[in-house]
């Protein structure tokens, strides 16, 4: 088994799949920095209060991430067997079990925000102001939680622009009533915090509707319908979901809250770190969309071909995507360290805060090489192969095993300097990285997830020709 593989159509499928997914990510990670830039316009009150209201946003994103992706688990390899209604069963359980998560956070943030945010920090400037943002985020959950369901799943059968073309739409929408409602421009009201939470709410449902209408109106590969909402879900369906997705949500779970610790930390030591650590994430996610991308292309193509019977081959990819994420990382790296200067002043922020988001890139350049290569391999190639518990044991272990004690003991009892707090944040990303390369070196990480069924050819077949 050679290290690279040399098939030019493995590449190109890798391209065809990763290239719109960072796209996309690079348009959402743009979205985040010009609300943060107008936000910071306001000083950091304002961009800590969205940050931290975001952080209840982030667990919602992160449990539907888990719960998409455990789903794409089995819509993947039933993708490469050609069962189109064993796709629409699962897509169903998801839909019904995504809603109810979401209109749990609806109410929370509708209802409770008050004590979501008390969560976070103390300090009442930022919990008013956080208040008024998560007061418009009910809608948010709920339109997102259809959304995240379709383009996920439509990813695993190779549908992957629609994606791309909604979320520029909506980063128009997003851009344009940002801009109006921040500041109260063209006639709005000025609204600051709770006028970007207004504008975000607008754009989401302008992203729902046309990912509505290309689902029941354009799509042909999965031929999912309205009365597929309510159709009868096999016991079968419901066992294999809860084998190999539930772990996933779980992972997602646990991770996000386990996130969300970091946020903790960093609210209780100060607005000056809380907003550095918010300039440092848009500048990471503008330097790492094309990791994501290719940890999409991972998952897809290791289940797609695992579900077709090639296992040796999804072993074969699987290296090239290890040497594929290791050049990804090293880019990324180099981008931030060119990147901080001109980032960090784009913000009307003191110069402390300033100081500190250089310290924490400076850390940031080492660690996204790990985060590269353990983001590749744990969540495209082992949660593609089927190695769903492997994933959830090590990355929720590392989490609350390394990351969270040692960031809350470094940060909130010995207040060792911001830089080391965040080393400790994160380093988690350094055990998974390796950790997953070695259950990789083994054959345990392959699991065909899907059941033989005894029927005739799926309408599938004709679509794939």
């Amino acid at each position: 088994m050679s290290l690279i593989v040399r098939d030019k159509y493995f590449y190109k499928t890798v391209l065809a799949i990763a290239v719109p997914i960072a796209l996309q990510n690079m348009v959402t990670s743009a979205v985040g920095m010009l609300d943060t830039i107008m936000l910071g316009q306001l000083g950091e009150v304002a961009m800590s209060a969205s940050s931290l209201a975001n952080q209840v946003g982030f667990i919602f994103m992160m449990i539907n991430f888990g719960l998409t992706s455990g789903a794409g688990i089995l819509t993947s390899q039933y993708w490469g067997r050609e069962d189109a209604d064993s796709i629409r069963k699962v897509m169903s359980l998801t839909y019904r079990i995504s809603m109810g998560i979401a209109l749990v956070f609806a109410v929370g943030a509708t209802f409770f925000p008050g004590m979501l945010m008390r969560i976070f920090t103390k300090d009442e400037a930022i919990i008013h102001e956080g208040i008024r943002y998560l007061r418009y985020c009910g809608v948010i959950y709920l339109s997102n939680a259809f959304t995240i369901t379709t383009t996920s799943i439509l990813r695993t059968v190779g549908t992957v622009k629609i994606a791309l073309y909604s979320t520029i739409a909506s980063l128009m929408v997003n851009v344009f009533f940002n801009y109006c409602l921040i500041f109260g421009k063209f006639g709005m009201p000025q609204m600051g915090v709770a006028g970007a939470a207004l504008a975000t709410m607008i754009a989401r449902l302008v992203e729902f509707a046309i990912i509505t209408v290309f689902l029941f109106r354009v799509d042909r590969k999965i031929g999912f319908r309205v009365k597929d909402f309510w159709r009868r879900v096999d016991m079968a369906t419901i066992k294999l979901f809860m084998k190999y997705g539930v772990p996933v949500l779980c992972n997602e779970l646990f991770w996000s809250l386990g996130n969300s610790m970091s946020a903790v930390v960093l609210g209780r030591i100060g607005a000056e770190a809380v907003a550095a650590n918010s300039i440092c994430d848009i500048v990471f996610q503008m330097t790492s969309f094309f990791i994501w991308g290719a940890a999409n292309a991972a998952s897809v193509m290791t289940g797609n071909t695992i579900g077709a019977g090639e296992k040796e081959k999804a072993r074969e990819q699987s290296k090239t995507f290890i040497v594929i994420s290791l050049g990804l990382g090293i880019i990324a790296s180099l981008m931030i360290l060119g990147l901080r200067g001109f980032m960090v002043d784009f913000y009307n922020v003191a110069d402390s805060t300033k100081e500190i988001a250089y310290s924490i890139m400076n850390l940031m350049c080492f660690v996204c090489i790990f985060q590269a290569m353990g983001n590749i391999n744990m969540f495209g190639t082992l949660r593609g192969g089927g190695d769903s518990r492997f994933v959830l044991i090590c990355d929720v272990g590392a989490m609350w095993g390394l990351s969270v004690p040692l960031g809350f003991l470094s940060g909130l009892v010995f207040h060792w300097p911001i830089w080391v707090v965040y080393l400790c944040l994160r380093s988690s990303e350094i055990f998974t990285c390796i950790a997953g390369l070695v259950r990789l070196c083994g054959t345990r990480w392959i699991v065909d997830v899907t059941r033989e069924k005894k029927q005739g050819p799926s309408d599938l077949a004709e679509e794939r020709k």
